[in-house]
């Protein structure tokens, strides 16, 4: 008998209203969790989006600064770039008495959510050889840009085994500028934007050994700032298409 009441005794909170009733709610939750959650996920899953305009067919006579007294070549890509969209565009300056005499444009474009986040200079370019001697965040204006007055950019000064090389960067995710690789991941995980991409925009000059790299700095900068204003305005989506309707 006395091990009966224990039994009763026991039993009774799990037989009141209230027990039943958590009990039927965490079971209702159970089975649904796990259809909310794949529905959650599936909703919130980002796409790719296509460039509006190919970077292949980006315009250097848009480019106020570099239409005249200059020569353009495509450089052809490196095999192993891996990136939906490439350009790169070399500045061949035709009088020899200007410094600097060249400067690059390199634009990469993905827009898979998986995409990996590719190098910094900092990075790739030590692994050629190149000794950094300067690395810092600098500011470019951009009065003609719609968005935004000024960007934040990073600036290198990198020594070469015949020359040095200035290398100012950043990168442009889901219509946002940022300067590092952790900044667009971050970006690109955060949920709510229906679709993603990022691109990396890297602007290059040489200058002779132990030279004041400023002119190549200015430079660099005057084409960042005018190459900018046309991939946003022509090339890369707007902030309208990528966004969850």
């Amino acid at each position: 008998m006395g091990e009966d009441n224990k039994i009763l005794s026991f039993a009774k909170p799990m037989l009141s209203i209230s027990f039943l009733s958590s009990t039927v709610v965490l079971i209702i939750a159970a089975i649904g969790l796990r259809p909310g959650t794949n529905a959650l996920a599936k909703y919130y899953i980002k796409e790719s989006i296509a460039v509006r305009r190919p970077l292949k067919n980006f315009d250097t006579s848009r480019l106020p600064s570099f239409e005249k007294g200059w020569k353009t070549i495509d450089i052809p890509p490196a095999p192993d770039v891996g990136t939906e969209e490439l350009l790169v565009k070399k500045f061949i300056r035709q009088r020899n008495d200007i410094k600097p005499k060249e400067v690059i444009l390199f634009v990469t474009y993905y827009s898979e959510a998986n995409s990996k986040v590719p190098h910094t200079p900092d990075v790739c370019y030590r692994q050629a050889g190149a000794v950094v001697k300067k690395l810092q965040n600098i500011t470019i204006e951009t009065p003609d840009l719609a968005q935004c007055s000024e960007i934040k950019a990073r600036l290198i000064l990198f020594k070469m085994s015949k020359c040095e090389q200035v290398v100012i960067f950043c990168f442009y995710v889901d219509g946002k500028f940022k300067h590092s690789r952790e900044q667009v991941r971050w970006v690109v995980g955060k949920p709510g934007n229906r679709y993603t991409y990022f691109s990396k925009i890297e602007v290059v000059s040489n200058y002779p050994n132990n030279d004041d790299p400023s002119i190549s700095i200015e430079e660099c900068k005057t084409l960042f700032r005018e190459a900018v204003s046309i991939l946003i305005s022509e090339h890369f989506p707007t902030k309208k298409q990528i966004k969850r309707r």
